[in-house]
């Protein structure tokens, strides 16, 4: 979700002073191994699929090590292709001004900026916004939608149940999240939403950043998060509920603890906060995911645009600015110029307050009393995705992208164990752990088109590696962790975002957007500004230069264990149009995506399964890429991850125009879905209006989609 103030291509949807910098110890690989787009090392069965009409004689490939059949459902002959649950017809691309959905479905708009959240909040007016009203309505720029349960009878600062997930002859055989998300038909829940960022000129008729304090406190409360009770009606459509005790907001001045190794630490110490505990705000929440314990995080991405003057940090506190030389924020003023009105945001005067953002914030849905966290053990970039996994001794594992190009992969693993039995006991296990950096090397010898990987631990230890480097203590790593992370030699990637694991195999999958500044040829270079060499053409993890398109990669953890610390990949798709022989998409084992219906795909972002296991996609950027064969607007794609139509990917829903498309999160029964339409009309919302029911300006808006017939989603 790398998003700058105007709508435009990859090269400058993150022209921030951090890309400039990159790093020069990642590790060189080469030549392209472009079969490890497709994994045709598998075994191939004998004969083709002629009679399966959407692969016309593409051939069955299998991958005995890597798709395992279902054991228990398999000995019994009932195993089922999951692919096979998604019959939906194909929605063709576009550019219309509504959103289009299969036949058979249908959506309403749920939430949009402005929404009262309280019976007693103000109601939305365009011309007379403050930041305390605010700071009680639904924010701008929803992102990130996570879909939390309630049963019929739950009251706010209840804990929740937490059982098992029941997967009928198979649950048992799998380690699944044991918080019990999708827990059947259900008539409440709470959706837990990011609002990522503003964008003034689609906010105000008259936007005077700099000269109007009004303004700028409009946009900070409308940063953060909301959090909404949401009800079903007999026919299965959703409507938020304004007057429950569950919603809340957390905004850009919501009061937050900071926990974790830089609690209390001297470069957490501000003006503001001279003990280092806590912090005012969350700023540009984009992804996030969800605990076995059932709360929140939400990721801090590019928080470095809202803080001024960077250049002019006082000399005394210069080893400040060393660690934030890989992430550097303005080096003048701000595109929002809050710093003229809030101290906090202007470095010359306070420079530690930069350190305290850029982590991931763990929220309660269900505690309206909760104080949010920032875990500072995961470390500080822009986070993207915050997905987890128990591992199988129990410890928790956590995924993380850093969504710019040339950046890295992350995982966490908590030192502690997750206790299912006592929710309260997994408060703080995000606190101790170690943090690791993705090596992605080629295959070998035996499994060429296989590459192999490993997790680097981000640890510091004296006269190790990175106390060689010149950091001092474990704190001064985690708050450089891109630059850390340079010292290990990881892997620079096209924009890491959004990571989900299957909830039925455990694979865990990557969604690279895009990076068009990598070079076509292989060799070294200068990215940016700065003196920090890279690698700077194609890679075996990122077989495209430039990479218009972006990519998903396919990862299988060591004994299919979360805290295992070696890992096998392949790329699953290599987006593109399916009709381009330039682009050369590849998808799954399809070996003819345009005759099979492939839909053309660029832009991969958002991630989130199905309960069938099937991987549902949303893009950010087609709209912008006609320059690239495309100028369609932004969708949601669905594509099986195993069984006979392995990477048969067809588009599901296509947005507005210019606007992202951000989820979707499956209700507990996967009858609906929920999605956001993020920046519609981005610098025009004031000329065009979306939903279509808006007269004035189109506003940001959670939408829910479900199957008129009352079947699952993709049916």
């Amino acid at each position: 979700m790398k998003r700058s103030l105007q709508p435009e291509r990859d090269e400058a949807l993150d022209e921030v002073p951090d890309d400039a910098l990159a790093n020069r110890r990642g590790e060189y690989f080469g030549d392209v191994l472009e079969k490890a787009v497709a994994r045709r090392a598998f075994l191939k069965a004998a004969g083709a699929l002629g009679a399966a009409g959407a692969f016309r004689g593409a051939a069955l490939v299998i991958a005995p090590a890597l798709i395992r059949p279902r054991p228990a459902s398999a000995l019994l002959g009932l195993w089922e292709d999951p692919g096979d649950r998604l019959a939906f017809k194909t929605v063709p691309p576009g550019d219309e001004r509504e959103v289009e959905v299969p036949e058979g479905y249908a959506f309403d708009t749920i939430l949009r900026w402005g929404d009262p959240l309280a019976a007693d909040a103000p109601e939305f007016d365009l011309d007379a916004q403050t930041g305390p009203s605010q700071a009680r309505q639904f924010g701008y720029n929803c992102d990130l939608v996570l879909w939390f349960p309630l049963s019929e009878a739950a009251a706010p600062g209840e804990a929740p149940e937490m059982a098992s997930r029941s997967w009928p002859l198979v649950g048992t055989l799998r380690r699944l999240n044991p918080f019990s998300w999708r827990r059947g038909p259900t008539a409440r829940a709470l959706l837990a939403v990011n609002h990522e960022y503003t964008t003034g000129v689609d906010m105000f008729r008259s936007y005077r950043p700099g000269a109007d304090r009004d303004q700028a406190e409009v946009e900070i409360e409308a940063h953060g998060t909301s959090i909404v009770e949401v009800v079903c009606d007999p026919e299965g459509r959703w409507r938020y509920r304004r007057d429950s005790g569950f919603n809340r907001r957390t905004t850009g001045s919501s009061v937050m603890e900071i926990s974790g190794p830089l609690r209390g630490y001297a470069l957490m110490q501000s003006a503001g906060d001279p003990t280092g505990t806590r912090v005012k705000g969350s700023l540009n929440n984009c992804a996030g995911g969800r605990t076995p314990w059932g709360t929140l995080l939400t990721c801090e991405e590019n928080f470095d645009q809202y803080f001024a003057n960077f250049d002019t940090v006082p000399s005394s506190h210069r080893r400040s600015a060393e660690l934030s030389r890989r992430i550097p924020a303005m080096p003048g003023s701000t595109p929002r110029k809050w710093e003229l009105f809030d101290p906090r945001f202007d470095l010359s005067r306070d420079p530690v307050e930069y350190n305290r953002f850029g982590y991931v914030v763990e929220i309660d849905p269900y505690d309206p009393a909760f104080v949010p966290r920032k875990r500072t053990a995961l470390g500080r970039f822009k986070h993207e995705t915050a997905t987890t996994r128990v591992a199988r001794d129990g410890r928790v594992a956590v995924y993380s992208g850093d969504d710019s190009r040339f950046e890295y992969v992350y995982k966490f693993v908590s030192r502690g164990r997750f206790d299912p039995r006592r929710r309260s006991a997994n408060r703080d296990l995000l606190d101790e752990g170690t943090l690791h950096v993705a090596r992605f090397d080629p295959g070998l010898g035996f499994d060429p088109d296989m590459g192999s990987g490993e997790w680097l631990p981000l640890v510091w230890k004296e006269g190790g590696a990175l106390h060689r480097a010149g950091y001092r203590d474990q704190q001064e790593v985690l708050l450089d962790t891109r630059g850390a992370a340079d010292q290990l030699g990881a892997t620079p990637m096209d924009r890491p975002e959004d990571i989900e694991a299957s909830p039925i195999t455990g694979r865990v999958y990557i969604a690279l957007t895009n990076n068009s500044k990598r070079s076509p040829e292989p060799g070294p270079g200068r990215f940016g500004d700065r003196d920090r060499d890279i690698e700077l053409g194609p890679t075996a993890a990122n077989p495209r230069g430039p990479n218009p398109h972006g990519h998903i990669i396919e990862l299988i953890e060591e004994g299919d264990d979360a805290g295992a610390l070696r890992f096998r990949w392949n790329i699953f798709v290599k987006c593109g149009h399916p009709d381009s022989p330039t682009d050369g998409a590849r998808f799954g084992d399809v070996g003819d995506p345009a005759a099979s219906g492939v839909s053309p795909i660029s832009d991969p972002d958002n991630v989130a399964f199905d309960d069938e296991g099937n991987l549902w996609i949303a893009t950010d950027g087609q709209y912008a890429s006609e320059a690239d064969g495309f100028g369609q607007n932004d969708g949601i794609f669905a594509v099986p991850v195993e069984g006979k139509q392995r990477g048969l990917l067809r588009q599901f829903l296509s947005s507005v125009p210019r606007a992202e498309v951000c989820g979707p999160a499956f209700s507990g029964d996967d009858r609906s879905f929920f999605c956001s339409i993020q920046h519609p009309h981005e610098g025009r919302a004031f000329e065009e209006h979306w939903p279509l029911d808006e007269k004035v300006v189109s506003k940001p808006s959670v939408i829910g989609v479900w199957h008129t017939e009352g079947g699952k989603i993709g049916s």
